[in-house]
């Protein structure tokens, strides 16, 4: 798809998210909206309108991240996954800020009144099936899209030597993947 494609495909998707909210495209379109600070593109007006209104209100409320941002409700991700996705985007934020690991888990920790080694677990836990990080990886996508953060290089040096992949790998399957189950209703 070509850029003018890439945005009428994101119009789509917010105009379908304004009909059908669900965590699952409210996913996908952070996904969508992070995949450009790794690129390096605009993303249409409409994502990136329906993005700021909602991390405006995350600010205010960190604690509801999740709710904030339509991860929740029918069809979520278990609570201990959205807790883990919403812990590993602040984890994120203190490792691109110079934090070290350990340092962000207990930062992370004191934020969400937990334990350092419950915010490890939740960063470090690997997708069973598929032995990934998916988690952690969605949390880096969360993330981004708060803080409309463009990638630098050190900063893709750092998550490849944290995930053992590079952030564009994760970011190709999942473009892949919206297109392959959205794109036959864009052409209807």
């Amino acid at each position: 798809m070509n850029n003018t494609n890439y945005k009428r495909f994101e119009e789509y998707l917010i105009q379908e998210y304004k009909k059908y909210p669900n965590p699952e495209l409210a996913e996908v379109l952070i996904k969508e909206y992070s995949s450009h600070f790794i690129k390096h593109t605009k993303p249409s007006i409409q994502l990136d309108e329906w993005i700021r209104e909602k991390t405006k209100k995350v600010y205010n409320n960190l604690e509801y991240m999740d709710l904030t941002l339509g991860l929740r409700g029918p069809g979520q991700r278990s609570g201990k996954e959205l807790s883990y996705i919403c812990m590993n985007a602040f984890c994120w934020d203190l490792i691109f800020n110079e934090n070290t690991i350990s340092s962000a888990y207990e930062k992370v920790a004191q934020i969400f009144k937990t334990s350092s080694d419950y915010v490890r677990i939740g960063f470090e836990r690997k997708n069973h099936d598929f032995g990934e990080r998916e988690l952690c990886r969605f949390g880096l996508d969360l993330c981004i899209a708060i803080h409309q953060k463009r990638i630098t290089e050190n900063e893709k040096d750092t998550v490849l030597s944290i995930l053992n992949e590079s952030i564009e790998s994760q970011m190709v399957k999942d473009l892949n993947h919206h297109r392959a189950r959205y794109a036959d209703k864009l052409q209807r």
